[in-house]
């Protein structure tokens, strides 16, 4: 395809869906795979900007009571709290804004409860609430179970220390993370990491090629090529000792993104990533 092809297609799915296309609806509404986006504009996001639609995902900030309810509205659904992976299936975000915000999957439902009390949204959200709090008690009993984690505590002093508890309880930094204002247009970086080279882990697919490259020899790899089209790289990969095979290679952020991004995998030998899921 073309990129006027490609272009004329975005515009059709946004124009069906009433809003801004993901990479999968893309896919699946029209034939049009990211790896092709890549190859013609080099990402989703130019692709988007040229056929006149506001991208929408990392990098746009999202009202935290906005993300609290998307939360609780999957909790809802599924009847009881979603492990982090499941979210990000059933979700409109990743757990990233969480994390950012809360430094911990497992605050959230306690920063839910604190929004539904400050903004008196109890009833409305009995049904949640209620969930969250036997998952609490499912927890204290766990921690009763086993006499070394509560090492003498009562039962109210490990109420106390759980991570179900409010964030700002155990996670001062938690409010200054609402009011740090976000930078359009900026990257956003991982964690630092203690690594000559590399200042903070990867936090997209481009990290992850250059820390790849930086550890290729180590994993046993020797780089043949680098290309826009899937898959991204061609290399040698010592199988035994003194014993090389070819290998093709597709990097990703996330594992998941492969099956997330439609690639067939009888055309790639080796997925490169920095969350494995």
């Amino acid at each position: 395809m073309t990129r006027e092809e490609i272009i004329a297609a975005i515009q059709t799915c946004a124009q069906k869906l009433g809003r801004t296309p993901t990479r999968a609806e893309l896919k699946k509404m029209a034939g049009v795979s990211l790896s092709l986006v890549k190859y013609r504009f080099r990402g989703m996001t130019r692709a988007l900007r040229e056929a006149g639609l506001e991208p929408k995902g990392p990098g746009h900030l999202i009202p935290t009571e906005k993300l609290l309810l998307q939360w609780a509205g999957v909790v809802r659904k599924l009847g009881k709290l979603p492990a982090m992976a499941r979210y990000q299936s059933m979700g409109k975000s990743t757990h990233v804004p969480f994390i950012r915000r809360y430094g911990s999957w497992h605050a959230v439902p306690g920063a839910f409860r604190k929004m539904a009390r400050e903004k008196q949204m109890e009833n409305e959200w009995k049904d949640v609430l209620a969930i969250i709090e036997a998952a609490h008690e499912v927890e204290l009993r766990k921690q009763m179970a086993c006499p070394g984690r509560m090492h003498g505590k009562s039962l109210s002093a490990a109420a106390e220390e759980m991570s179900l508890r409010e964030p700002e309880t155990w996670n001062p930094r938690a409010n200054e993370y609402s009011r740090r204002k976000l930078l359009p247009g900026r990257a956003l970086a991982g964690p630092p990491m203690n690594f000559e080279g590399l200042a903070h882990e990867p936090a997209n697919e481009l990290g992850v090629v250059f820390f790849f490259g930086t550890q290729a020899h180590r994993l046993g790899f020797r780089v043949l090529t680098f290309q826009q089209e899937f898959p991204d790289c061609e290399a040698m990969r010592e199988v035994r000792p003194g014993k090389w095979q070819w290998v093709r290679i597709e990097f990703e952020y996330e594992s998941r993104n492969f099956q997330r991004h439609g690639h067939d995998p009888n055309g790639c030998d080796v997925i490169v990533c920095w969350r494995h899921n």
